[in-house]
């Protein structure tokens, strides 16, 4: 059986629709925004933009869904899905670097239109977390050594 079985894409499907369609509970603290590049070291090896919608709480969480269009090395158009749990390590901080880990799923495209599927393990770096900006990089493993480089603005959400 291929990791893109039918329980595994709907079990990926059910996460980005939930991702997608959330609404702010009483305990969401931020809306958030990101775009930058992203680059994953495969076979074939993918480069491209990503752009990226998050909530995350007042504690320590992040969920985010990315989207990224771009290239496989040969220069034939790719594009790659994220959907990611962060675990932020000091998320007030409004000055300085705070680092994060997160997990996820990630599905690619792959030559001839199939589609991977693979988990995804990361750590970043975040100047100002706890501010309305910031700029991030991160590095981590999901269908190759992947890396991460962008900024987040966020906006914050009233409480109900």
């Amino acid at each position: 059986m291929s990791f893109i079985s039918g329980p595994r894409v709907r079990s990926l499907a059910l996460v980005v629709a939930l991702i997608v369609t959330a609404t702010p509970a009483h305990s969401q603290g931020w809306r958030e925004f990101q775009a930058g590049a992203l680059a994953v070291a495969s076979r074939p090896a993918f480069g491209g933009l990503a752009i990226g919608l998050g909530l995350r709480d007042r504690g320590r969480t992040r969920l985010s869904l990315q989207v990224a269009g771009g290239a496989f090395d040969e220069g034939t158009a790719a594009g790659r899905i994220e959907a990611v749990w962060n675990f932020l390590l000091d998320p007030q901080r409004t000055t300085g670097v705070a680092i994060y880990g997160g997990g996820g799923a990630a599905l690619s495209t792959l030559r001839g239109g199939r589609l991977r599927g693979s988990v995804l393990v990361l750590l970043g770096l975040e100047n100002r977390p706890g501010s309305r900006s910031s700029r991030f990089v991160e590095i981590g493993v999901g269908g190759g050594a992947r890396i991460a480089a962008g900024f987040r603005s966020r906006v914050r959400l009233p409480l109900r």
